[in-house]
């Protein structure tokens, strides 16, 4: 009986230090994006630039753009110095943020199911409908997708837009269908005729064509936008990040109940602010 009780006494201490290794062994929770940021006094985003007034860098380096003066109100109300921003194609803004390269998707997203599994969201930031672009005369006769069939279109990269057309061609129509880094790159197209029409960003567009009427293109007047509030767009963050996503909607509730951001969109032209923050 005695050497049993050994054994057990034994047994008992190897369980003990195993539990206590394992405690160690255990990981601290991740640091969330915004406490990483204020330790930096620094947050670093990433853009997909060239699409004002939504967000861009000016020719001086300087932030500029809905999404990217709304990100530093809520640096300023949380302490943060300064932002570094990176410029990427869209479709590789999620890659960048699910691998660390970003802590802040500081771009305009549809927040999709098929998103989310990557990646959270902000609350809804404003209301982003699409428009149809064609070169200046609308020489192809272009007023609603169906009539991009045969023809050929695009929009940016890792867009539903993009998906859209993809969905057109499944039913037959024939788009031959580009996606492009930048918007820029786009209009660029469609302006030289090298693309008859174009999916983006309404704001954009309309923001493009009122600082360059010589661009060369032209949004449909009568194209018929999917219904307003499927256009709802947020900015996306890490799913480790909640204290970012926290402290962004705290900013957006804030800027939303004393006009602050009515402000920024009448800065970029964008009147009456409510037609793009109301659904």
């Amino acid at each position: 009986m005695r050497k049993n009780r050994t054994w057990i006494g034994a047994g008992f201490a190897l369980i003990l230090i195993a539990m206590s290794c394992l405690a160690v062994a255990t990981p601290v929770a991740a640091e969330g994006a915004l406490a990483k940021a204020k330790a930096a006094k620094a947050l670093v985003v990433g853009i997909s630039g060239g699409n004002a007034p939504i967000a861009w860098m000016s020719a001086s380096d300087e932030p500029l753009g809905i999404t990217l003066d709304f990100c530093q109100a809520m640096l300023k109300r949380e302490g943060i110095e300064k932002i570094d921003v990176y410029t990427m194609p869209f479709g590789s803004l999620i890659p960048a943020l699910t691998s660390g390269r970003i802590d802040l998707a500081c771009d305009t997203f549809f927040p999709t199911e098929k998103r989310k599994v990557l990646v959270d969201f902000t609350d809804i930031l404003f209301y982003n409908s699409e428009t149809l672009i064609v070169r200046k005369g609308n020489p192809k006769g272009i007023h609603k997708l169906a009539d991009l069939g045969g023809k050929s279109a695009g929009s940016y990269e890792g867009t539903v837009w993009i998906d859209w057309l993809n969905d057109l061609n499944k039913q037959g129509a024939k788009i031959e269908t580009k996606a492009y880094p930048t918007p820029t790159e786009l209009i660029a197209d469609v302006a030289a005729g090298r693309l008859d029409g174009g999916i983006v960003d309404a704001v954009l567009a309309a923001y493009a064509v009122k600082q360059n009427p010589g661009l060369g293109i032209e949004l449909v007047a009568d194209y018929p936008p999917r219904e307003k509030v499927s256009n709802a767009v947020a900015l996306a963050v890490r799913k480790d990040s909640a204290d970012l996503r926290e402290a962004l909607n705290r900013t957006l509730a804030a800027m939303k109940a004393d006009g602050s951001l009515d402000r920024v969109f009448e800065k970029y032209g964008l009147v009456p602010p409510s037609f793009y923050l109301k659904p």
